[in-house]
C-alpha cells in the first residue's frame, strides 16, 4: 500500500517496523502545512485547465497555423493529460510521480513524432497563461513541473 508520495513512501520504508523519528515526519509536516494551497492549485487546474490549453493553442496557432490544423485536437489532449497530472502530483507533493507516470510517455511520445520544437512553444505558452491566470502561490507549485516538461523536450531539440 501508498502512503501519500515517494517521500513518506520512503520513510515509511526505511523505518522497517520502528516510529518514524521528527525527521522521518518533516515529509508528513511539510504537505499537511502546504495541503491548502495544494489542493486550491488542483482545484484551478481542474477546472481551467482545459481554457489555459485552448489559450496556449491559440497563441501557437499563430506561429504554426498547418499544425494546429492538423494536430491541434492531439496537442490539445496531451497538453490536458500533462495538467491532469502536474495537478495530481502537486495534490499528491509528488514530482516522481509526474516524472515516472508523465514525462517519460510524453518525452517518448514526442521524440517519436519530431514535435519538440513546437511543443516547448505551445508549453512556454502554457506557463505564461497559467502565470496571467493563477495566483503567485500556485504558479510557484506548477512552475517546477513545467519546466521539467521544458527541459524534456529542448533536451531532444
Amino acid at each position: 500500500m501508498h502512503a501519500l508520495n515517494y517521500k513518506l513512501d520512503k520513510s515509511i520504508l526505511e523505518a522497517d517496523g520502528r516510529y518514524l523519528d521528527s525527521q522521518e515526519l518533516y515529509p508528513l509536516e511539510s504537505y499537511i502545512q502546504s495541503y491548502e494551497i495544494r489542493l486550491n492549485t488542483y482545484k484551478h487546474l481542474q477546472d481551467h485547465g482545459e481554457k489555459l490549453v485552448i489559450l496556449a493553442l491559440r497563441k501557437l496557432a499563430q506561429l504554426y497555423p498547418e499544425l494546429i490544423q492538423q494536430h491541434g485536437s492531439r496537442c490539445k489532449y496531451d497538453m490536458t493529460e500533462v495538467l491532469r497530472y502536474i495537478a495530481l502530483s502537486i495534490l499528491r507533493d509528488d514530482e516522481l510521480l509526474f516524472k515516472e507516470k508523465m514525462l517519460a510517455w510524453l518525452d517518448t511520445i514526442l521524440l517519436a513524432h519530431k514535435r519538440n520544437d513546437h511543443c516547448r512553444h505551445a508549453y512556454q505558452n502554457l506557463q505564461e497563461a497559467i502565470a496571467a491566470n493563477f495566483v503567485a502561490a500556485e504558479t510557484r507549485l506548477i512552475r517546477p513541473y513545467l519546466e521539467l516538461t521544458l527541459h524534456a523536450l529542448e533536451s531532444h531539440a
